[in-house]
Order: C-alpha cells, then sequence, then structure tokens
C-alpha cells in the first residue's frame, strides 16, 4: 500500500522542520491529534466518574491528580458543558456528565472486552482458571503434576476465589464450578456428580469395627459444613429421628478446613466424596458407613461460548473429565 506524506510547518534555527500539519493518505495529522486527545480525556473522564474521586482516577491510570484535571478540563471547553461539580469529598456528575458517562461506560467496557477477546484467542498455550480454594487444594494442585508430564507446553494460573467469575469483566479462560447450571451466556459441562459421605480419622475411632452403626457415629463430635449441611439428610437415610442429631457446636464455611479438622481427629465430618477422595485413598481418612447422601450441585467446566473449542481450552477439559 502507498503512503502519501504531505509536509507542512516552519523550520528552526537549528533546521528542523516543525510540523504543525501533515497528512498521511489525505487525513490530516492535526485531525488525529485531535482526536486522540479526545480519547485520553474520555478515558480520564470515565474513570473520574467511575471513581467518583479526582485521585483515585489518577492512581488507577498511573498518572497525577493534575493531568487527569487537565485531561476534564479540556473536555469540557471542547464540550462547552461542565461534567462534575466539585466536592470535598469527591467529584459529582452533573446531569450533561451523567449522559456521557452512559455512553463512556459501555463504550470503554465494549473496548475492554474485544482487546481481552484478541488477546485470549491468540494465548494459544496458557490458560487462567478461576477455582474455589477448597477444589484447588483438596484435588486438583494434587494432580497438576499430571497434566504437566502430559502437556508440558501449556501453562496454567490458578486465581483461587470463592466467588462468581465475571467474564465479562475478567481475563479468566477457564473456571470450575460447584453449583447448577445453566449460567447465561456461558459453555458449561459437567465434570461430576457430587455426593456426601461419612468420614473420620482412624484414629479417631480406634477398633470399632466398620461399617459402624449409626447410632455409634452420633456418639462422636459432629463436624458441620455451612454449604452442605446434610447430616438431617444421613439421619433419614439411615432410619434415624432427625431430632436425634446433636447441636452445632462449630461450622466449617470452607470444605478444605472441615477435612483438616476430621484429619485432626476434632470429629466426624459429612464431607464432599471428590474433595476427600485423596485422603481416603491415602490412608488420612476412612468411611465409618456406607451411606452417600446426594447433593443437586456438582462440579462443572464453565468457559465462554466459543472457547470450548481452542486448542488449549479443548485439551484441559478433555483432562478434568478424564481424571
Amino acid at each position: 500500500m502507498a503512503v502519501r506524506i504531505e509536509q507542512g510547518g516552519k523550520v528552526t534555527r537549528s533546521g528542523v522542520r516543525v510540523l504543525s500539519n501533515f497528512s498521511l493518505n489525505g487525513v490530516r495529522y492535526s485531525q488525529a491529534m485531535e482526536k486522540l486527545r479526545h480519547l485520553r480525556a474520555l478515558q480520564a473522564f470515565d474513570e473520574t466518574a467511575r471513581q467518583s474521586s479526582l485521585s483515585k482516577a489518577a492512581d488507577s491510570l498511573n498518572v497525577t491528580h493534575g493531568a487527569v484535571s487537565r485531561q476534564i478540563k479540556l473536555l469540557e471547553e471542547y464540550l462547552g458543558a461542565t461534567l462534575f461539580h466539585r466536592r470535598p469529598n469527591g467529584v459529582e456528575l452533573t446531569k450533561e456528565g451523567w449522559r456521557l458517562y452512559q455512553s463512556t461506560q459501555e463504550a470503554f467496557t465494549s473496548l475492554q472486552k474485544g482487546v481481552s477477546d484478541v488477546k485470549r484467542q491468540h494465548q494459544h498455550q496458557s490458560l487462567k482458571v478461576s477455582l474455589p480454594n477448597s477444589v484447588a487444594l483438596k484435588w486438583l494442585v494434587p494432580r497438576l503434576p499430571l497434566f504437566q508430564r502430559e502437556h508440558p507446553g501449556i501453562a496454567l494460573f490458578l486465581e483461587t476465589d470463592d466467588g462468581i467469575t465475571d467474564f465479562d469483566t475478567s481475563e479468566v479462560d477457564v473456571a470450575l464450578r460447584f453449583g447448577v447450571p445453566p449460567w447465561e451466556g456461558l459453555y458449561s459441562e459437567k465434570i461430576t456428580d457430587e455426593e456426601l459421605v461419612v468420614v473420620a480419622s482412624p484414629a479417631l475411632v480406634g477398633e470399632a469395627r466398620l461399617p459402624m452403626p449409626a447410632e455409634d457415629i452420633l456418639q462422636l463430635p459432629l463436624l458441620y459444613d455451612a454449604f452442605n449441611a446434610g447430616w438431617n439428610k444421613w439421619a433419614e437415610q439411615v432410619g434415624l429421628n432427625p431430632d436425634q442429631v446433636t447441636s452445632r457446636n462449630i461450622e466449617f464455611f470452607e470444605s478444605a478446613v472441615l477435612l483438616e479438622a476430621a484429619i485432626d481427629r476434632q470429629g466426624v465430618a459429612l464431607a464432599r466424596h471428590l474433595l476427600a477422595a485423596r485422603d481416603l485413598d491415602q490412608g488420612r481418612l476412612i468411611r465409618l458407613d456406607t451411606s452417600r447422601v446426594p447433593l443437586e450441585r456438582g462440579l462443572h467446566f464453565v468457559c465462554r461460548h466459543g472457547d470450548q473449542d481452542r486448542v488449549a481450552v479443548r485439551i484441559f477439559r478433555k483432562w478434568l473429565l478424564s481424571i
């Protein structure tokens, strides 16, 4: 493609030509720079509106407070409108500012999503995976050496968070979710159903014969999972009155911590089998009876629609389903 540059401006005493205007393929440079200045000003405006603070916007954009203030002033002069009311504890959008912010917020969100989509599509050999702490500690991390041996060219970056990943605003490629689909706008596939099983440290039960009668299990301290409260269901399943289940002394909000308490002989846990499986295989825990309390929720592989066909995502999904 031919590129035509038309020069203008003036020559300084040093012989350097200052280009006050030039044209690149018919587009005047001064016009292009004007649009670029407006883009920077709009970014400063959008961040200030989001933070309701010039200082916080400056920190977020990694520039000075004065730079943000100047950009907003330039934008206000260009538009002929006041965008913010200055307050002692920050700034507040005017009616005109709010109207503009509705547009910039949508535009910058769309721009960020577009950049992330392109970046993600070209990072074939790395995956950012979001998953709950317990699933990471008790299930995935111990198995990662196997994945690395089988697929040494794929780098995994684990983000452990018990919150729900927002795929619209994050750079996460894959999430492992314990729940019930569907998740709107996302591709999901079940890795496994989940159930609760009765487990304890071998040292807690000593020489007791297994499987233990339900009445004997109730004589031991019971540990409670705040998110999978199933002791009453277990009692019904084994033919006991749920009223026989003792009151709760300690309630665990983290399944991995619940299992550690059971390993430490603090009591009997009604635990998610998926998370307890490795401790059972290695003898740190034993099952006290044969009961199984099914859960409505299961562990699911989740990604953006279309991403399931990316090479690295497809390999990781296939491996997860095989373990």
